[in-house]
């Protein structure tokens, strides 16, 4: 592609640092875009030595958001090719037979008493399966084009069963289950020691779905599947519609493989224990999930894990309504006067920002509707995860660890929330919508490719009490462009723990309305490639640190800020060099391309401005504190932009807009 002087499309996301061996003149000559010693693939960049692809992370994973597919509930049962092999046969019917030992017809209700396998065909318009045996051995249900509702109750009703039920479904076959209406006995209503069914299938035991076949549920009443115990969803196709919760597990649930569709009136998939030492969890390790939920996708009264497979989420507020999707670059208003000049001594900073309030967006729905939500622990270790979340994209009351995988969200709210620590180490991770990016009490950053778009906060270091409120400009001067001293209210946030935004490692781009990069306390830049497309507006800023003792220090890595300057800060130099400047009046419009060089004319960065700016911090290794850069501007570049890069090795035609000094 081509990007002329002043008259290019804006880039999505159209800011990325490229740090370069070769050298150039002023006039942009240059002779490699490849560091000595490192091959580059076309599409690639190289960062400090390092080659960033355009989607670095699972390499096996595409970073595109993923859809269910469509599902149609089956009408008619369909049998599979089966052949018996001493099982116990019931075939349901008007009149509903049993062939074997162990279970009793009466009517169209049959009971299993033993332990033992029970093959079951046939239609029952209105019937029941019961199973309440005292055996020590599991009982085994194998559908083979069952279809079978109950006016009165669960299709099956797992009474008692020590050691386990297990439903299977057999290759091939169809198998339909629903359940009545109105039978639910309300809770208020209840007696405590009784057992009260409210799902098509309902267990009192622990209870493990598997096989090949398809099997379609339909919760008229309440839930789709309950269980008081443990479930697992080992393999086979199913599909579930409900009223209500559409799969619930007291104790756990535990998913490795199958295919599994839910459309429910309350959360997708979710546990409830919360009293039972080691109980709650819920976990994901294979297979494929699609969730639509008019509440959260998947819900766990303590810990929740993925760790493969392919997940779908999409939650809804109480009318069903789903998010709908923001287009165009996230701005906050026009860009105004903006401050100028050259400021006093000491490290350069702008007036203080808004600290943020743990706030969040009022558009989110009335009710909890969350795609991934933990009360304990939410770790991420692989796998595939869409969501579209009509509140936050991932919740939890504890910690968040995303450690591989590659996830797509679109969030009403936060895109990643954890009320005590969040922390990124690996994978792909794209929050595409979300009203504030990352939100946690400390935020790490220590691996994967991150893009995270927020029409409030990229992300923001919180305690949930406030940070500093408006300071004061920095030293004001006379010139076109320049730094400024740091400043701001001697105000302190008032909590137990001092909120920490940390980066130290990972490729990391955010692209905010609000805050860039926003701490109640403080900001630690020590690894890593960081780059920041702040807001347009003046009453945010690229970086935002608690008032008082607070800041923001760079000792490694590639950072660039760029943004309005009314609320702007810096950074301190500890351990690797800094530059900040600002532009007075309306600084430079969108589409237009900047860049930075060395005293010999070397471009560190060049990219092209997706939003205003008048202002600007940039640190990276190649920086050498006390000494002069250019900030250069127009010209133009050819090649293949990631993240919206301008290989410096193809820019050409710049001028110099002036001189800053790095400290």
């Amino acid at each position: 592609m081509k990007i002329t002087r002043y008259t290019a499309a804006c880039l999505t996301l159209a800011v990325c640092m490229a740090m370069l061996a070769s050298c150039r003149g002023q006039n942009g000559d240059s002779s490699s875009n490849a560091a000595d010693g490192v091959d580059t693939e076309p599409g690639s960049v190289v960062v400090n030595g390092t080659v960033i692809e355009p989607t670095t992370g699972n390499a096996d994973a595409s970073a595109e958001p993923e859809t269910a597919p469509e599902t149609k509930p089956a009408e008619v049962p369909s049998v599979g090719d089966y052949t018996p092999a001493g099982e116990t046969v019931i075939t349901l019917g008007e009149f509903t037979t049993v062939e074997g030992e162990g279970a009793t017809a009466e009517g169209d209700v049959v009971t299993v008493t033993r332990a033992g396998t029970y093959l079951v065909s046939g239609t029952a318009a209105d019937g029941q399966i019961i199973v309440d045996t005292t055996d020590e051995s599991k009982v085994i249900l194998l559908l083979n084009g069952a279809s079978l509702s109950c006016s009165t109750g669960p299709a099956i009703f797992i009474r008692s069963a020590p050691k386990k039920v297990v439903i299977s479904t057999v290759a091939g076959s169809v198998n339909i289950l629903s359940d009545g209406t109105g039978y639910v006995v309300p809770d208020e209503e209840q007696t405590e020691g009784e057992i009260y069914p409210n799902a098509c299938i309902y267990s009192c035991e622990d209870l493990d779905l598997d096989g090949t076949g398809e099997l379609h549920i339909t919760g008229n009443a309440d839930k789709g599947i309950n269980t008081k115990d443990d479930l697992k969803i080992k393999s086979g196709t199913l599909t579930v519609t409900s009223v209500g919760v559409g799969i619930r597990a007291n104790d756990s649930l535990e998913m490795s493989g199958g295919t599994v569709t839910v459309n429910s009136g309350g959360d997708g998939v979710k546990t409830a224990n919360t009293e039972t030492e080691g109980k709650g969890y819920l976990t994901v390790e294979g297979g494929s999930l699609y969730i639509t939920a008019k509440g959260d996708g998947l819900s766990a009264a303590t810990d929740l894990t993925v760790s493969s497979g392919n997940l779908v989420l999409t939650t809804t507020d109480i009318d069903g309504e789903v998010l709908k999707e923001s287009t165009g670059n996230p701005t906050s208003g026009s860009m105004g006067g903006g401050f100028g000049g050259m400021g006093g001594g000491g490290r350069p900073g702008g007036p203080g920002g808004m600290g943020g309030m743990g706030e969040s967006s009022a558009d989110k729905a009335a009710i909890s509707a969350k795609g991934l939500k933990a009360a304990g622990i939410l770790t991420v270790k692989g796998g595939k995860i869409t969501i579209i979340a009509q509140d936050d994209g991932i919740h939890s009351d504890g910690d968040v660890h995303i450690a591989d995988g590659t996830l797509h969200i679109r969030a009403a709210d936060d895109g990643i929330h954890a009320e005590k620590e969040l922390t990124v180490s690996g994978g792909v991770l794209t929050v595409a919508q979300s009203y504030e990016g990352l939100e946690a009490l400390h935020i790490n950053i220590l691996g994967g490719t991150n893009r995270i778009t927020s029409s409030d906060d990229g992300a923001n270091a919180t305690n949930g009490t406030g940070g500093g409120m408006m300071g004061g400009p920095g030293g004001m001067g006379g010139g076109w462009w320049g730094q400024s001293s740091n400043s701001g209210s001697t105000d302190t946030t008032v909590s137990t723990e001092t909120p920490v935004l940390t980066f130290a490692g990972g490729y990391t781009v955010f692209n905010a309305a609000g805050d860039g990069i926003d701490s109640n306390g403080n900001i630690v830049m020590a690894g890593g490639t960081v780059i920041v497309y702040g807001p347009t507006d003046n009453g945010n800023g690229p970086i935002d640190f608690g008032d008082g003792n607070y800041g923001m220090t760079v000792s490694g890595g590639t950072f660039l800020a760029v943004g309005s300057s009314g609320m702007a800060e810096s950074a301190e130099n500890a351990g690797q060099a800094v530059l900040a400047a600002y532009w007075r009046g309306t600084g430079l419009s969108a589409g237009e391309i900047i860049g930075i060089t060395d005293k010999d004319g070397k471009v560190l960065a060049a990219f092209e401005l997706p939003k205003a700016i008048s202002s600007v911090v940039f640190s990276s290794p190649d920086l050498v504190a006390g000494t002069s850069y250019s900030i250069v501007g127009g010209g133009s570049a050819t090649g293949t932009v990631v993240d919206g890069v301008i290989d410096p090795a193809t820019y050409t035609g710049y001028e110099s807009m002036g001189e800053i000094q790095a400290y």
